[in-house]
């Protein structure tokens, strides 16, 4: 009894710290981006949607890596915290084109831009935004491509890469505000971390079952 109580009060522990980081961060990119000088309602409100649906993604791909302990905070299957987050980042950054080409009558921004590297780069976000519908995509098809979903999955950290270079060659928001610069490239780098321990955690599972297969043979075959 006294040792499931010390469990749940650490498991709660945890819990109070994830969502108060969490919401830390969002408090954070919001208090700079609410008190730096404003335009109008409706530049601000894209601009809103494209900071918070790219932070959200970088939050989402960063658990990411952390599905055993997601599961050990919450007390539920890692998949469902994780579309939600997931989900609402997907939304924000589908809306903030859609939004963008209303506003100034323009769908040629759904094009990426072959002119150049640089042209290319500076408009990312169209490119950005189909990498991340088809790890999107990939994701709740995983049962059907069971081989290729991962690699296809893991398109969305190319889309962060291409989503944080088009919000600093074009966005107003990094271009006035070195904190939010700051932060963006600091989650970048996180998420990089992020995939890197996924890999090789995901490396070291395959090696003890490889491990474990070769024991067992070699006691099948002794037997």
């Amino acid at each position: 009894m006294q040792i499931s109580l010390v469990l749940y009060m650490e498991k709660k522990v945890k819990q109070i710290i994830l969502i108060s980081s969490l919401s830390a961060l969002y408090l954070t990119v919001f208090l700079i981006f609410i008190l730096r000088p404003l335009g109008p309602f409706i530049e601000e409100f894209l601009r809103f949607l494209a900071l918070f649906g790219l932070l959200s993604l970088f939050v989402s791909s960063i658990m990411a890596a952390f599905t055993r302990e997601t599961f050990q905070i919450f007390g539920k299957p890692f998949k469902k915290v994780h579309h939600i987050i997931a989900l609402t980042a997907l939304g924000l950054i589908t809306f903030h084109p859609i939004f963008v080409a209303i506003f100034y009558s323009d769908a040629s921004l759904f094009l990426p831009n072959f002119d150049s590297l640089s042209s290319f780069m500076t408009f990312a976000g169209s490119p950005s935004l189909y990498l991340i519908l088809l790890a999107t995509l990939a994701g709740f098809f995983q049962r059907k491509i069971p081989k290729f979903w991962r690699y296809i999955h893991g398109l969305n950290y190319v889309a962060l890469i291409f989503g944080v270079i088009h919000g600093i060659k074009i966005g107003a928001d990094f271009s006035s505000s070195s904190a939010l610069k700051i932060i963006y490239i600091l989650m970048l780098v996180l998420t990089t971390v992020a995939f890197g321990f996924k890999r090789y955690r995901n490396h070291k599972k395959k090696k003890r079952i490889r491990e474990k297969q070769v024991k067992k043979k070699e006691k099948d075959r002794i037997m």
